[in-house]
């Protein structure tokens, strides 16, 4: 018990703040944990690539950045998940030659670890710490584009203070904003829509990439705002009015962003998020006065159809608060590996249209009614889902890779 005891006190003296260092308090309790409302976002430092900068110019990286967002998640120090998205740039021709710029956002210590809020505990904050080498070590080792700037912020600044960080680091005129657990999953013709995002003739200042939750826009502004949209072409490029900012991937230009969204009369604390406050401005303000309102924000959703002529997502949900390494799955009892469809937020088709009920009224006409027919529905119910997760591909390998590493392409481990 002694033995213990002693182990105990001396593992509890070698642990050190990880704010400050001290080896006084744990970060819970420093006085950097809580910061004033003052000068934000706090920018630690802004890293760049030790290596010669590459200037050669590809595609539309004279007028487009690319700022991601990441935080802490569960996966750190892992990398996996943020090189899965950057390998999904390969996707959409003209992506990967766009300047990129990564900013991590900081956290504040607790007993809990609430990602979203971005309140995590010790053992968290030291493995975001890692992971955030790991990052570092990518860009100065050429596994990250050479052009490539880490910006990484002190304490906890939130979606929209580090958003508004990373456009002080770009320097085109427009620029794409992308989260690091979003993946790209079929081109949209990136030149057209900057081409359209350019044109003063329009009203179209922010194209966002739907999700699967959001593909059928027209009924959601309807039922649930009362605003009636229409699909529009611009350029051939199919786009619907969206009243909302979506903090989902989108593009527009850093005049748009910081005259409309960081405009003075708009105020952001720490911890706040674009679309829970901007964006529910927005919606308010077009519900209130109509699409007459609209014009001013300009912001409209991308279009993409499937070669049958229905609407798919251009970008699936890596899921970051739940996305796990094969490895770190075993170290936590589950399967190593799972199959894709295990995870709802990954898969490309919706629940309406995996439906076997046809087929279930089919197989049981031949089997009369009752209790039987019920049974024999049970059973081949579970049968055809089970057949679904053993054909498909498991998570890992569904991650996206790079085919042909090029000078601008990032290299999978």
């Amino acid at each position: 018990v002694a033995c213990s005891l002693m182990q105990k006190t001396s593992l509890e003296a070698a642990r050190t703040c990880v704010i400050c260092g001290s080896s006084e308090h744990l970060a819970v309790d420093c006085a950097k944990n809580s910061r004033s409302q003052n000068e934000w976002p706090r920018i630690k430092k802004v890293v760049t690539s030790s290596l010669p900068d590459d200037c050669a110019s590809v595609a539309c990286g004279d007028r487009m950045s690319v700022v991601i967002t990441t935080s802490p998640v569960p996966s750190n120090p892992s990398t996996m998940m943020l090189e899965a998205v950057l390998n999904s740039f390969a996707r959409v021709e003209g992506l990967q030659g766009c300047p990129l710029v990564i900013v991590c956002d900081g956290y504040k210590c607790s007993g809990k670890s609430t990602w979203k809020a971005g309140k995590i505990t010790e053992d968290a904050a030291e493995r975001y710490a890692a992971y955030v080498q790991n990052l570092e070590d990518m860009l100065h080792s050429g596994r990250l584009p050479r052009s490539t700037r880490l910006v990484i912020l002190e304490g906890r600044n939130g979606q929209a203070l580090a958003v508004k960080a990373g456009l002080q680091e770009v320097a085109t005129p427009f620029v794409c904003v992308h989260q690091h657990d979003l993946e790209f999953m079929f081109d949209f013709s990136l030149a057209t829509l900057l081409d359209v995002l350019a044109d003063e003739s329009n009203d179209v200042r922010y194209v966002g990439m739907p999700l699967l939750v959001n593909l059928h826009y027209e009924a959601i502004a309807w039922q649930h705002h009362g605003v009636r949209v229409q699909e529009q072409e611009h350029n051939g490029l199919r786009l619907v009015p969206v009243v909302f900012w979506y903090d989902s991937t989108h593009i527009t230009s850093v005049h748009h962003y910081n005259s409309c969204v960081f405009a003075p009369k708009q105020q952001f604390r720490p911890g706040d998020f674009v679309e829970e406050t901007f964006g529910v401005r927005q919606r308010e303000d077009i519900m209130a006065h109509g699409m007459v309102a609209h014009p001013k924000y300009g912001t409209y959703h991308c279009l993409s159809h499937s070669v049958d002529g229905s609407r798919r997502p251009l970008i699936c949900h890596l899921n970051g608060v739940r996305f796990l390494t094969p490895e770190q799955r075993a170290e936590r009892g589950y399967p190593a590996d799972p199959p894709v469809e295990f995870f709802a937020s990954r898969t490309m088709v919706n629940r309406k249209q995996r439906k076997v009920r046809f087929i279930l009224d089919l197989v049981a006409a031949f089997c009369g009614s009752g209790d039987r027919e019920a049974k024999v529905r049970d059973v081949i119910a579970k049968q055809l889902n089970d057949a679904r997760m053993r054909s498909c591909a498991t998570a890992s390998s569904s991650l996206p890779r790079v085919r042909q590493p090029t000078a601008h392409a990032f290299a999978v481990p």
